[in-house]
């Protein structure tokens, strides 16, 4: 079953953004799997699994959006309960340091923060910079956050498929449903339109490099040239 998508946020301007690009950009069988709201994590009226944290390099969650992720998520008798699972899994696989444009899903079963608000089992950790900061130097990192994103559930959904008596004992679970704000545009400063011409090309690329894995396997430089990222027009403010 394919992966559904909640894109959300508070900001009209971003929602607006992402309604224009997501229907000119997706192709039809793509964005139908994805749902587009503006609202907050109050007001969001549908259930996912997997929320996004527009992280820093280092996993710690304890400023603008990420601090909204463990009021909901982490116990009330330890607020840095994410920030410790979070940099357990970060520690494990990249020694404390995500390089921005990754993802890293951090199970949350058998952690503090197991039976959280939110009801979810995963947050993927998608740093969009190294320390909180304006990134709009860095061009590509919505984009590479997306496609990072992407990659890594349906790595972890096939390992869960390829040994269920394995994902049993470890609680793990396939990922169904993804919940996601915009990416880079507070502290980052990305513009609502870059960031969700990014996004949504990071979907429509993917997309198309799941259905043509033969093109995708063996890439010509003249494939290549032609896939646009929407680099940030903003990039020598």
């Amino acid at each position: 079953m394919p992966v559904k998508f909640v894109l959300f946020d508070i900001y009209d301007e971003l929602v607006a953004a992402w309604q224009q690009a997501f229907p000119a950009l997706v192709p039809p069988e793509a964005l139908e799997h994805i749902t587009i709201k503006g609202a907050s994590l109050d007001d969001l009226d549908v259930s996912f699994d997997t929320i996004v944290s527009p992280a820093n390099s280092f996993g710690r969650l304890d400023g603008s959006f990420d601090q909204v992720l463990s009021d909901y998520i982490a116990p009330e008798s330890d607020n840095d309960a994410l920030t410790h699972a979070a940099q357990a899994v970060l520690y494990q696989r990249w020694r404390g340091y995500a390089p921005p444009g990754t993802c890293t899903l951090v199970p949350l079963v058998r952690t503090p923060c197991e039976h959280n608000q939110l009801g979810v089992r995963y947050v993927a950790l998608c740093p969009t910079m190294r320390t909180p900061e304006n990134v709009k130097w860095n061009k590509e990192v919505v984009y590479n956050c997306v496609w990072s994103l992407l990659v890594a559930i349906d790595n972890h959904n096939a390992e869960v498929a390829a040994d269920p008596e394995k994902a049993a004992r470890e609680g793990a679970a396939p990922i169904e449903c993804v919940a996601m704000t915009g990416l880079a545009t507070g502290v980052g400063a990305v513009s609502p339109e870059v960031c969700a011409k990014q996004m949504a090309c990071a979907f429509t690329h993917y997309h198309e490099a799941k259905a043509r894995p033969e093109k995708w396997g063996a890439l010509k430089w003249r494939d290549i040239f032609k896939l646009p990222v929407y680099f940030s027009e903003e990039f020598d403010d």
